[in-house]
């Protein structure tokens, strides 16, 4: 599957526009479970500013066991309609990026910016919190975990050896069973090559 651009980590933004403050927040994301508890943690913090509206968009090895679930969403929180959270996708889908959410918390100022200041005030704040982020390239994973036959743990260690596996892609769950993260392009061959050696069993992919 094809590589896609991301942010590394939270990374935070700030733009004002007649008096109203928004404060940007861009956080990496995997699923759309996670927005929820990202969104009502700064409606804690932020609890006396009117608006929290937000946007992700996911890459589309985040959803392929379900077809089902959006590769986006936007949500205005009671501002006019697509003056928020349309504004924030397009700032992220400008910049390419996927498995991000980004919401801006609005601080009203009493002056009305009318919907086309809004708009802008809500993609500029958006692009403020991308342009304070590291932008990274990731490429989709995919984990398999396996158990092995004591007798063949010379044949493993050749494995993981040969494969070019390292500490931060496989991990002992237990003393003969590994967790192997890597390249999903590779799953069908990495499946291939493991039940290629006696005494190894899948126990998930």
């Amino acid at each position: 599957m094809p590589s896609y651009k991301t942010i590394k980590a939270v990374a935070k933004g700030e733009y004002k526009e007649m008096k109203s403050k928004f404060l940007s927040f861009a956080y990496p994301i995997s699923s759309p479970e996670q927005v929820k508890g990202l969104v009502d943690t700064l409606k804690a913090e932020y609890f006396d500013a009117r608006h929290h509206c937000f946007a992700w968009r996911l890459d589309e090895s985040a959803v392929e066991n379900d077809k089902n679930i959006a590769l986006c969403r936007t949500n205005d929180d009671r501002e006019p309609n697509n003056t928020a959270g349309v504004p924030i996708l397009s700032a992220i889908d400008s910049n390419e990026l996927k498995n991000i959410l980004i919401v801006v918390v609005r601080y009203f100022g009493g002056i009305k910016l009318g919907a086309s200041n809004l708009a802008k005030a809500y993609r500029y704040a958006a692009q403020d919190a991308i342009d304070n982020s590291e932008i990274i390239t990731q490429t989709p994973q995919a984990k398999i975990t396996f158990s092995f036959d004591f007798s063949v743990m010379g044949a493993v260690n050749k494995f993981l050896k040969d494969n070019n596996f390292t500490k931060e892609n496989y991990t002992y769950v237990s003393a003969n069973s590994i967790e192997l993260v890597f390249d999903k392009d590779l799953s069908e061959q990495m499946l291939a090559k493991l039940n290629a050696i006696y005494g190894i069993n899948i126990l998930n992919e």
